[in-house]
């Protein structure tokens, strides 16, 4: 009896370490979901745009689209969610366009026409950083406003944290991805994770206006674990929940179009 009990404990233990490495090797695929574009695919939109590649590492340049108004009161700084790439709906960037701002929508590595791969956090909000210097160099600071949709509000936070921006707006946000993990493999260890994206660690450093909008109907990043974030808020920072919303086409919802003008402007 005492064999076979230790037998089992072995198999056990040999099951669950088998799990855990999985995850850490896979855990990138599950987090990631990259549209990829030739490098000779012709981007087409309607509005004023310039695409552009900017060198974040040796060998290593992200793509971006920079879509650009007559007279420009600033730039959205937008940090995507965690699909597609910059050939995405025209709304996301006509949304912002519409209200004088120009619009920077750029691809992390791996995604549209971006080189490499993203291999842990450090490299992924180093690259971003990376884009915001480049973007300081044609705005002034105070005119630049950071906005983070689903996998980018983590991405956002943490690089708005980093420097000071005019404010920030992120879309349908999550506390951290560990708490992400928690919620469906609490039995796996927070070690493993390579992209940890504590965003309420973030919010917590940022000293300019934040503005969440939370999806009510949320399917992918449920409302009641995001919704913890808003003890991390001050003062001066607001959050809208958006009734009968879904994770996706937030940028649709009218009362985010409704109260975006005063979510961009400097409390």
């Amino acid at each position: 009896m005492k064999k076979a009990l230790i037998i089992f404990i072995q198999i056990v233990l040999v099951a669950y370490t088998t799990l855990c490495v999985f995850f850490y090797f896979q855990q990138d695929n599950i987090l990631f979901k990259p549209s990829k574009l030739d490098k000779d695919f012709e981007i087409q939109y309607a509005f004023n745009f310039e695409e552009r590649f900017f060198e974040v590492d040796e060998g290593i340049q992200l793509n971006a689209i920079h879509a650009k108004t007559d007279s420009s009161r600033g730039l959205i700084f937008y940090c995507h969610g965690n699909r597609g790439s910059v050939q995405t709906d025209p709304k996301k960037y006509q949304t912002f366009l519409n209200l004088g701002y120009d619009v920077l929508y750029f691809d992390y590595r791996g995604y549209g026409k971006s080189d490499g791969i993203i291999e842990n956090e450090e490299q992924l909000i180093t690259d971003v950083n990376k884009l915001y210097q480049e973007m300081l160099n044609e705005y002034d600071e105070e005119d630049i406003v950071i906005l983070g949709y689903s996998l980018g509000s983590g991405i956002a936070t943490k690089v708005a944290a980093m420097n000071d921006p005019k404010n920030v707006v992120i879309w349908t946000p999550y506390l951290s991805m560990v708490d992400m993990k928690n919620a469906r493999y609490p039995f796996l260890p927070t070690f493993l994770m390579k992209f940890p994206l504590r965003t309420y660690e973030a919010i917590e450093k940022i000293e300019e206006p934040v503005t969440i909008f939370y999806a009510e109907k949320d399917e992918v990043l449920p409302i009641n674990r995001s919704l913890a974030l808003n003890k991390y808020l001050k003062d001066t920072d607001k959050y809208i929940i958006l009734e009968g919303q879904r994770h996706g086409g937030v940028y649709n919802h009218p009362e985010m179009i409704s109260k975006l003008p005063i979510a961009l402007e400097k409390n």
